[in-house]
């Protein structure tokens, strides 16, 4: 794959880099300068010339990379001295200096703890809005003034906008708008003036164009003349102004799909190409051109979008740079060619493969909440709207269209108990298994789990079976389901247990709950590893019950809800958090064979939200996909499992057999091998003949069925014609 951005970043621990992956069109804030034009996004800084019809893209700034600390930038400003200034949403400010290099501000430099900024107005003092009160910098650090108790001062925390003029500074906050007087000090109430007919107003933004000062807010659109009250302007058009530019006399008001100009006189406004979307910021390019930067109207922190807009009125061009689907993410998957595909809240699906980023959206029975997506091994994928059944598409490889089979299942046309899929695995064998929920309005309709047999893209070939709570299932609220290596016979975790269940014969093997070991009975994600070991996240933790015991262990330093499961190609069992469903989201675990954890979080990653959604591992290659509400994160791995026989090894090493545990072999390609083991007097030990790379292993045995001794051995690896050698160390 060619990577549209690589940002790198190395970390103690065997991770060796971070790429993100983000989506560009969200948009905060614009900032035209002649014929550039340069864009605050959720997913970082776009930089662009504008050309006739259009915008052609330039470069991008994100984090990791040139943006210090988030990728979500929500405001610009370009001081007197020709610097950037960029406030990020959670990362708080980076100045990207004229003169070259950059500085950045952060609570070490008096900004307040969740860094969360709304707009930055660099002058001789600095004034910074953010969600935890106004910040000013003269000298040295930020003071940070808060919403006061006393007659005077903010309203609200909460600060949206700033604007000079001679005799103060306007503030807009979440409820009302105030001014702090020319050369006063914020920390006292006599200060500030307050203005009665705009509190208790959430205002988005301020203007100064002439003598008039211009406010919008979720009530309407406001205005100042010089020598008057604040009014509103009734004959504004337009519902929910957002976002506001002069130029010649003429002012631009960008709101929630739609923007209106007033020349002084009337209004002229239109929403033509501008449906879901909000225009937060609005910049005239010339008197008979604007540009307008958009984020979509249902997206979670400005997660999606539109892009920048270059028109007038009701005709727009708008565009942004590729990327990702959304910021937004449910869930990942790596493909059978090595494509990655990932979910969105309102976005539908996108594939990441050699030809870039190709998304299908309308093709889906539903574009939003798109929960779950499933590879499985002819090519195609399963994609889950939430309450439209499940979407297959087999694209076969290709950007074109004409090539693609698709197949929508519902309660209409399959054995679906209903249209809700929370989460879906796919056997050895092809089986395909959903884990269904009732929907929130209907709770007592058909729910449990199906089973799937076909023939991958035949549909008149599917066969479905189901297991609901009359066959033993503790709840229809059905979260997770683990296929065993019986082709009837799967794993269940539901909001009120756990269970092991025969789809064919309806009979449970196996139940469990809080009395048997479960910190929850709330089952969030189901795992069974090589050899068997069952991992089961729940609410309140993860827990491990080795092959062959029933009994159930805290896993030691995972803690939260887990959500979400994933072995890698090492055997490692990967564990993350999420607050989809409940809970507060802790971060990413990495479990070792051996029980050793690492914790990947905010603080020592590059991660921008311990939000971690879903997993997917391309194991032939060592990579994990990370889908979180930040974008996709991409993490190399120490090794992956192809290559050639000079890269094969076996893992763990050194292997500690006992307990179910056994021997993997990596770093070659999946076709047949030849495994030998010697002790170092060079007599055989053990040998396994024409097995696949995927299907080998050892649980630490000789030829005659006795354990074998701690020690260092040979390992010798035949594979096309050729041998390699190596040490392999066991410990008992």
């Amino acid at each position: 794959m060619t990577l549209l951005m690589l940002c790198c970043v190395i970390l103690t621990g065997r991770i060796s880099d971070w790429n993100h992956y983000t989506h560009f069109g969200g948009v905060s804030d614009i900032l035209v300068e002649g014929s550039s034009v340069t864009g605050a996004t959720s997913g970082g800084v776009i930089f662009g010339s504008i050309q006739p019809g259009g915008i052609v893209w330039d470069s991008t700034w994100t984090c990791p990379g040139v943006l210090s600390h988030s990728s979500d930038a929500r405001c610009l400003a370009r001081d007197s001295s020709g610097s950037l200034w960029i406030g990020t949403y959670g990362g708080g400010i980076d100045v990207v200096l004229a003169s070259g290099g950059g500085q950045h501000y952060g609570q070490l430099e008096g900004l307040p703890i969740s860094l969360e900024i709304n707009c930055i107005l660099p002058d001789t003092t600095v004034w910074v809005g953010t969600t935890e009160g106004l910040c000013g910098k003269e000298l040295g650090y930020f003071e940070i003034w808060n919403e006061f108790t006393t007659s005077g001062g903010l309203p609200s925390d909460i600060i949206n906008c700033v604007a000079s003029v001679d005799s103060g500074l306007f503030v807009g906050t979440s409820d009302g708008l105030v001014m702090l007087r020319s050369g006063q000090y914020p920390g006292q109430s006599d200060s500030w003036l307050n203005f009665p007919d705009v509190m208790n107003l959430n205002v988005q933004n301020i203007l100064v164009a002439g003598d008039t000062v211009w406010a919008t807010s979720t009530d309407g659109l406001y205005y100042l003349a010089a020598g008057q009250d604040w009014n509103q302007d009734v004959s504004y058009p337009g519902s929910y102004p957002v976002s506001l530019a002069s130029l010649n006399g003429l002012l631009a008001v960008g709101g929630e799909e739609n923007v209106a100009i007033f020349n002084g006189s009337e209004w002229t406004s239109g929403s033509g190409g501008l449906w879901g979307q909000v225009v937060q910021a609005i910049s005239w390019i010339s008197s008979d051109s604007l540009a307008i930067g958009q984020y979509s109207c249902w997206a979670v922190n400005r997660a999606s979008g539109n892009g920048v807009g270059i028109g007038t009125v009701n005709s727009w061009t708008s565009s942004w740079p590729q990327g990702a689907p959304s910021n937004d993410l449910y869930a990942v998957d790596v493909d059978s060619r090595n494509d990655v595909w990932v979910t969105s809240n309102r976005r539908g699906v996108a594939v990441y493969s050699e030809h870039g980023w190709v998304e299908f959206i309308d093709e889906l029975s539903n574009k939003s909440q798109v929960f779950v997506c499933l590879a499985d091994n002819s090519g195609g994928v399963f994609i889950a709207p939430w309450h439209y059944g499940v979407d297959w598409i087999d694209w076969n490889g290709t950007p074109q269209r004409d090539d693609d089979v698709l197949i929508n299942w519902n309660t209409e046309n399959s054995g679906l108990l209903n249209n809700q899929i929370k989460n879906a695995a796919i056997s050895s064998s092809g089986e395909v298994w959903f884990a269904q929920e009732p929907y929130w309005q209907s709770e007592f309709e058909p729910s449990g789990v199906v089973r799937l047999s076909w023939t991958p893209g035949q549909e008149t070939t599917a066969s479905w079976k189901t297991f609901e709570p009359l066959d033993g299932l503790p709840s229809g609220y059905v979260r997770d389901v683990a296929s065993t290596s019986s082709s009837s016979i799967a794993w269940m975790g539901t909001k009120l247990g756990l269970v092991k269940g025969d789809i064919l014969t309806g009979s449970v093997l196996y139940s469990a709950g809080p009395s048997q070991g479960l910190p929850s009975g709330d089952v969030q994600s189901i795992a069974l590893s090589r050899n068997e070991d069952l991992y089961v996240g729940t609410t309140d933790g993860l827990v491990v019950m080795k092959a062959g015991e029933g009994t159930f262990t805290d896993v030691e330093d995972v803690s939260g809800s887990i959500n979400m499961l994933c072995f890698d190609n090492l055997s490692c069992l990967w564990a993350g958090s999420s607050d989809l469903w409940g809970g507060s989201p802790e971060g990413l675990f990495r479990i070792y064979p051996d029980g050793s954890v690492e914790e990947y979080n905010t603080l020592n990653s590059p991660l921008q939200s311990p939000n971690v959604r879903n997993i997917a591992c391309d194991t032939d290659n060592g990579l994990i996909y990370l889908v979180t509400d930040h974008g996709l994160w991409m993490l190399h791995l120490e090794q992956g499992i192809t290559g050639n026989l000079e890269t094969a090894t076996a893992y763990p090493n050194p292997f500690v057999p006992g307990a179910g545990e056994v021997l993997g072999i990596a770093g070659l390609p999946n076709r047949t091998l030849d495994f030998h083991l010697f002790d170092l007097r060079g007599e055989l030990v053990y040998e396994s003949l024409s097995q696949n790379r995927d299907m080998f292993s050892w649980d630490g045995y000789d030829n005659n069925g006795r354990p074998v001794a701690s020690g260092t051995y040979i390992v010798r690896i035949s594979q096309d014609g050729e041998s390699r050698l190596f040490k392999l160390a066991i410990a008992r």
